[in-house]
């Protein structure tokens, strides 16, 4: 884990990129660009880069991002929203609004907890 071993996945195209989520099952990257205003996603051999959702034209700001399932959220510093996308109906709502400065976002999965 000391980075000898890293690999850059994407290298074009991008402004700010200021959160990133994981699909471990499905080995994609995902990742909103503050600058553009899109959410992308990218698989871990740095292929099949595809545009998930372009916020630009509804003046959305996406900064935090988290993945659950096909669900991705996303926090909206314009409109002090919390926002889910779901990946398999293509559906999008707020979920939250008023929220003052929404940043990153965490999900917890009780499902996923290790006990060893």
């Amino acid at each position: 884990m000391d980075g000898s071993g890293r690999k850059t996945l994407v290298s074009s195209e991008l402004r700010l990129v200021n959160s990133i989520a994981m699909d471990y099952q499905k080995r994609f990257l995902y990742w909103c660009d503050a600058v553009l205003d899109k959410i992308e996603r990218v698989d871990l051999q740095g292929n099949n880069r595809v545009l998930i959702l372009d916020l630009s034209l509804d003046f959305i700001h996406p900064f935090g991002l988290a993945l659950f399932g096909d669900a991705l959220f996303w926090s909206d510093l314009n409109h002090t929203s919390i926002h889910n996308y779901n990946m398999t109906t293509s559906r999008s709502d707020v979920i939250v609004q008023g929220m003052g400065s929404p940043l990153e976002l965490h999900i917890y999965d009780q499902s996923q907890d290790f006990f060893g």
